[in-house]
């Protein structure tokens, strides 16, 4: 489903918030921001995956685009890579400490590394390794990963999960479940929750699972994630292998 504006969703969602809360844009948004959070954490439903192409990597770092909150636009993680046309394997922020390490390395040096691959580095706030070599103030903080082998050319194309971002207007756009009934279930797990009636907010919130993995298995049909190993072991990844 599109995204579509925090207006648009309070006018269909707005009644099933608390009564205090019905009047209000302000209100409703709060509430859009808490409940929205929980939803794109219970999997990869549809529109939760989108494809970021032609992403130059600079000097061996990606870090993950800015978010902008006026499209719903934002960046959670890197699920999948083509470097140059040729997948690449990723690893975790445990990687540097399995077999190789880090390798050293500055703000003016390409990053390289003992074996092809994406490395989640974690979160940083400041890009060491801007285009312009001077580096640059991030805020807030933002995902980085390491990438290797690159030169100057090097172009990524990546799968991409999104992450929410707080809408603050009502122009605002949010991605939201293809089925509705996701969010008037999520809204009344809340309200359920304000009220302290636990058993009817783990009904409600169960329920947002459940519909939210029906429309997913709708959706991808007979195709499904298969997992993918390494012959050569968490070290011996090679470009172009297959």
């Amino acid at each position: 489903m599109p995204a579509v504006t925090a207006e648009d969703l309070q006018s269909k969602y707005q009644k099933y918030l608390d009564a205090s809360l019905q009047t209000g844009a302000v209100e409703f948004r709060k509430a859009l921001n808490e409940i929205m959070p929980r939803i794109y954490n219970m999997g990869f439903w549809r529109d939760m995956l989108t494809t970021l192409e032609e992403q130059p990597v600079h000097k061996g770092v990606y870090i993950l685009p800015e978010d902008v909150a006026s499209t719903g636009v934002g960046y959670d993680s890197i699920l999948s890579c083509i470097l140059d046309d040729d997948p690449m394997p990723l690893y975790s922020m445990w990687h540097d400490y399995r077999r190789f390490g880090e390798p050293s390395t500055t703000a003016s040096a390409t990053y390289t590394s003992h074996m092809a691959g994406v490395i989640d580095d974690g979160f940083t706030s400041f890009d060491d390794y801007a285009n312009d070599g001077s580096g640059a103030a991030i805020d807030p903080a933002r995902r980085k990963y390491r990438i290797s082998p690159v030169d100057s050319d090097t172009k990524a194309t990546f799968l991409m999960k999104r992450k929410y971002v707080d809408v603050s207007a009502d122009s605002h756009r949010v991605f939201v479940p293809n089925d509705p009934s996701v969010l008037k279930h999520a809204f009344l797990g809340k309200l359920s929750e304000d009220n302290a009636d636990i058993q009817r907010a783990e009904y409600h919130w169960q329920t947002c699972q459940r519909l939210l993995d029906a429309d997913l298995d709708s959706y991808r049909g007979g195709a499904k994630p298969v997992l993918q190993i390494s012959p050569n072991g968490a070290g011996g990844a090679m470009r172009g292998m297959y």
